[in-house]
């Protein structure tokens, strides 16, 4: 049986928010240290930010690279 379109969708926004509570769990415990305050320094920012760039990023680049991977493999199966 052929997945519907909402399921492919709910699965691609599944992905995404676990995505994004991985970043958001992994920046927040690498840039969030002091819990004194209610306020959230410059230096945690500038963290956070600095963080979730870095992520996408590297994210971005997993990505082109699998894409790069999927292409080759495809080439190299297909009949000659």
């Amino acid at each position: 049986m052929n997945p519907s379109q909402d399921d492919i969708n709910i699965r691609q926004f599944r992905d995404f928010l676990a995505s994004y509570n991985k970043l958001s769990e992994s920046c927040f415990s690498d840039c969030v240290n002091d819990f004194s305050t209610r306020k959230i320094s410059s230096s945690e920012i500038t963290c956070a930010l600095n963080c979730t760039e870095k992520y996408l990023k590297m994210t971005q680049r997993m990505m082109l690279r699998f894409q790069e991977h999927q292409q080759q493999a495809a080439e190299s199966a297909a009949p000659k």
